[in-house]
């Protein structure tokens, strides 16, 4: 295993040009020499030969023999996983094993557990739950391995990466990739994959003062496989800031990055995309490249926000660094009635003082990002024998500001409040002298992890600049009728990350345009199960009823979009929703490199051509990979 390390740069260098500079994990590089004869792990060329209709399955004809797994298992030093599930030591057969059953029976709802198991997604419903934990004696279920990845390469070099690119290209199986495990819509798992896990490609390096193209100053050389609580960590010993994700164990240069990536800081710095300045990269011919604005423009461009798992395999990038910044945070609750999880003296008002209160609290959000910060909120809702109840928790979140400062930001939306009912006082907000004093917790990373589905959309800004307009009350009207009428609970990220504030070089990259013009990012929870108790028409019908509600949102908002990092797998139009204008280049840049289908991520651009077989109308990942 590959632990993080930190390299040591003098400081007394004036200027830094990083281009060339390599972790000693990429310095460890396949070579022509190394291929010889051996057509299972030789380098692609071009022309790119015939489109085969389907991906190579465990069990086909043409699936390669053991003779070879195991010649490429001696490629990667040993470096080749077998892809069983540790559910599966809780069944009988080969795999029975009471220890490990019960370990997987303490952590496998925990993202410390599953980010450190080579095959595992976080939400099992995306392969169909094909190994559940079994609770009991009934129901029974059972363990079918085939849905998961059939082998995982353990990558701690590049040579590693390079080889599985080349396996997996060069037998037609499907290549999927896992960092961390954080995905919701299925993009870092298959049935019968050769799965890529780049966990351990954990690397940093602080650079005080660097140029790369038309950028100079601070910067950060990082792994891709750097988590949350690393970066914290690390930028808490040089004394600098990054952007990182908001959960503790999500990678931040994988598809967190990929996707856009925003940030508790997005409204004063940016999407994650937008602090990279190089990127090292495996492409789809097995080849190891270098990607910044002068070079490699095209993979640069698209790989900044253009989706993950889809244009090459990023083995560590050079990132902006910021100087230390403040932190203060603001909470506050108000409810409609005793509901479980608020405190009892949480202030209770009528409903339609309620839902008053939730629009005020919204009219503000135009002011809160001006001012650099970002509102973060919960509406939470529940039964009960007078009606639904429901309960609001509000937080403002703001960088560079004193105490003094983020209270007076606050007052002016505690008065609102305080005009229509709801008594409640401005609270002195937590402050925080860094970045990673906010967010290193306590008792170390780790989150649970959900086998639900949700659905999400962006709300530009124009939507909160005029309370009284009728873009704001859609937008209220919608939340309304998803959390009252559906009955589903709602929380929303209130961040602005316009191309003034990316900067350069990210306001020249393939994020979204949404996110651009962007206020809310709105997510909802779909309150009925899609576990292995229940069934595929269960599930169908479950995810109809909350769409039926999503629609609403689009209504309200059109012709904007989605996240595409936290979204419905099966967004309408999603070449729009998630990509917007930027989907007929970003599809002109996958086909110019990767012309050998070698990357496929549900959702993907490019990924309306293929599609899994046999889900029983799901949209799972367990099946075959075909053309369409």
């Amino acid at each position: 295993m590959l632990l993080p390390i930190q390299i040591s740069v003098a400081l007394s260098f004036a200027s830094q040009s990083v281009l060339g500079f390599n972790f000693p994990f990429e310095s460890i590089q396949l070579e022509d020499s190394d291929v010889a004869n051996n057509t299972d792990i030789a380098f692609g060329a071009l022309p790119a030969g015939d489109k085969i209709p389907c991906k190579t399955f465990p069990g086909d004809a043409d699936w390669p023999s053991d003779e070879r797994w195991n010649a490429f298992r001696d490629s990667l030093d040993g470096a080749l996983i077998k892809g069983v599930p540790p559910a599966a030591a809780c069944y009988k057969g080969q795999y029975e094993d009471s220890v490990k059953c019960a370990a997987v029976r303490r952590g496998q709802s925990q993202s410390n557990f599953v980010k450190e198991d080579p095959v595992l997604p976080f939400g099992q419903w995306q392969l169909d739950n094909p190994c559940p934990v079994p609770q009991g004696s009934a129901p029974v279920y059972t363990c079918n391995i085939t849905s998961f990845p059939a082998y995982v390469v353990n990558a701690s070099t590049v040579k590693h990466v390079q080889l599985a690119v080349n396996f997996a290209r060069n037998n037609n199986i499907r290549l999927t990739i896992k960092n961390t495990g954080h995905d919701f819509l299925g993009r870092n798992t298959g049935g019968g994959a050769l799965q890529l896990w780049v966990h351990h490609l954990k690397a940093w390096e602080y650079l005080p003062s660097t140029t790369i193209a038309e950028y100079s100053g601070r910067a950060a050389r990082v792994g891709a496989a750097l988590e949350q609580y690393q970066l914290h960590t690390y930028m808490q010993s040089a004394n600098i800031t990054v952007i990182t994700p908001g959960s503790t164990t999500v990678g931040a240069l994988g598809g967190f990055m990929q996707g856009g990536g925003f940030s508790y800081l997005s409204s004063k710095f940016g999407l994650m995309a937008d602090q990279i300045l190089s990127l090292e990269v495996v492409t789809a011919d097995g080849r190891f490249v270098h990607a910044d604005p002068t070079e490699n423009t095209d993979l640069f461009w698209a790989i900044r926000g253009g989706g993950p798992s889809n244009y090459g395999v990023v083995t560590s990038a050079v990132i902006k660094a910021y100087d230390p910044i403040s932190i203060a945070i603001s909470d506050f609750t108000f409810s409609g009635g005793p509901i479980a999880g608020f405190p009892t003296d949480n202030k209770q008002v009528s409903a339609e003082t309620f839902w008053k209160g939730v629009s005020a609290y919204f009219s503000h959000l135009p002011r809160i990002n001006d001012a650099r910060g970002i509102g973060w909120n919960n509406i939470n809702s529940q039964a009960s024998s007078r009606g639904r109840v429901f309960a609001f928790s509000g937080r403002v979140y703001v960088g560079g500001l004193s105490a003094t400062e983020a209270k007076a930001l606050v007052q002016p939306i505690i008065a609102d409040l305080n005009a229509l009912g709801i008594n409640i006082t401005n609270p002195e907000p937590s402050w925080f002298a860094t970045f990673p004093a906010s967010a290193i917790p306590a008792n170390g990373p780790g989150e649970g992890v959900s086998n639900g589905r949700f659905v999400s959309r962006l709300f530009p800004r124009k939507n909160f600049e005029d309370a009284a307009s009728a873009e704001f009350q859609a937008t209220m009207a919608s939340i309304r009728t998803f959390v009252d009428e559906g009955g589903y609970n709602f929380h929303s990220v209130d961040f602005h990350p316009s191309l003034a504030t990316a900067g350069y070089p990210g306001r020249d990259s393939a994020v979204n345009p949404a996110l651009r013009t962007a206020m809310m990012h709105a997510t909802g929870f779909d309150t009925g199960s899609h576990g292995p108790e229940t069934t595929a028409e269960q599930r169908i019908a479950s995810h109809a009823r909350l769409n039926t509600y999503a629609q609403k949102w689009r209504d309200a908002s059109p012709g904007s979009g989605a996240y595409m990092n936290e979204a419905d797998t099966e967004e309408p139009n999603f070449q729009q929703s998630f990509y917007g204008a930027n989907y007929e280049r970003l599809l002109g840049t996958k086909r110019k490199v990767d012309p050998w289908s070698v990357f496929y991520a549900v959702t993907a651009v490019g990924s309306e051509v293929w599609k899994v077989q046999g889900t029983r109308g799901l949209p799972t990942q367990q099946g075959r990979l075909c053309r369409v």
